[in-house]
């Protein structure tokens, strides 16, 4: 096959820098949209603002699906940890922190897909066990600092981090064989669809009247939906494409770091250092075993996309 051009690379890698700061500022533009609308409310607008998009752009580009019912049933079993679940935890762990420390979802994923693959027969090298450890190491100096008289991170709010992290680390796991068999658009779109299901049953009784909405609320959960799960997504699978899989995961390691610094200079949050200091060893450690290695397959690429 022939190499991507320079300009296209460089095309994709922008494409991938500007996903970063989309998924870091989403978490700072969704901690402000809490303050006037309520979870449920907020979700379910992106559910569908961008689980249309998406499957317009899918039955646009290869059909309607023709799976079977296992299929189906896999794709929404897998959507569902990913969405119901996922979106749920992750917006409690963002209405339970500060925006820096909600937006370390997406840098502890990495750091949970590796043991958690070891339980499904995947191997582990010694830079991601390394990587690993490095980050397991920030995450306990984050448990000591909830463990603090008035710390600005409490245990309840570090457990709901780790608990949206650890859906999105097992939808990650489950998605890549349905990615590699269905194709990334595809898959995404229609996982995204029927995954949000149970959420939207759930939440009808919790939905704000839009009526009551600020045009502001609405104009950001429009953009956090066409932003964050759309253009995002399409600009980094198009960057997991040209560039290959490995060196694409890599950059997810900046997203936290873009959340942690607009969540001080936009909402003015004000974290202590020992937070600043166990949030670099945690993305370090995430870093380090996101590391690209020539072997990696291409085909693993949506499998370090982040909501």
């Amino acid at each position: 096959m022939t190499a991507p051009s320079v300009a296209r690379q460089r095309r994709a890698l922008l494409g991938v820098l500007l996903t970063v700061v989309m998924w870091g500022a989403n978490v700072v533009l969704l901690k402000a949209l809490l303050g006037g609308a309520s979870a449920e409310t907020i979700n379910v607008g992106r559910f569908l603002i961008a689980g249309s998009v998406l499957v317009a752009l899918s039955v646009r580009a290869h059909g309607w699906p023709r799976w079977d019912a296992r299929t189906w049933l896999a794709v929404a079993a897998v959507g569902a940890v990913g969405n119901t679940m996922f979106q749920a935890f992750f917006l409690t762990a963002i209405r339970a922190n500060p925006a820096g420390v909600g937006g370390l979802v997406t840098g502890i994923v990495p750091v949970l897909v590796l043991p958690l693959g070891l339980l499904l027969g995947q191997k582990v090298n010694g830079r991601q066990a390394v990587g690993v450890g490095v980050a397991f190491a920030g995450l306990l100096g984050l448990l000591a600092v909830t463990l603090q008289p008035g710390a600005h991170v409490t245990l309840g709010g570090l457990g709901w981090v780790l608990a949206a992290a650890g859906a999105w680390a097992s939808y990650t796991l489950f998605n890549r064989p349905l990615t590699a068999q269905l194709g990334a658009l595809p898959f995404v779109a229609f996982s995204l669809m029927l995954g949000c299901l149970p959420y939207l049953l759930w939440a009808v009784p919790h939905l704000h009247d839009l009526g009551k909405l600020a045009p502001l609320t609405m104009l950001g959960i429009l953009v956090s939906a066409l932003g964050a799960n759309v253009l995002a997504y399409l600009a980094w699978a198009n960057g997991a494409n040209v560039l290959g899989a490995a060196k694409t995961a890599v950059w997810n390691s900046l997203a936290p770091a873009v959340a942690l610094l607009l969540s001080a200079a936009v909402l003015h949050e004000r974290l202590p250092g020992a937070v600043w200091i166990a949030a670099g060893i945690i993305l370090l450690g995430a870093a380090l075993a996101n590391w690209p290695e020539s072997r990696i397959r291409a085909q693993e690429a949506v499998a370090s996309s982040s909501p």
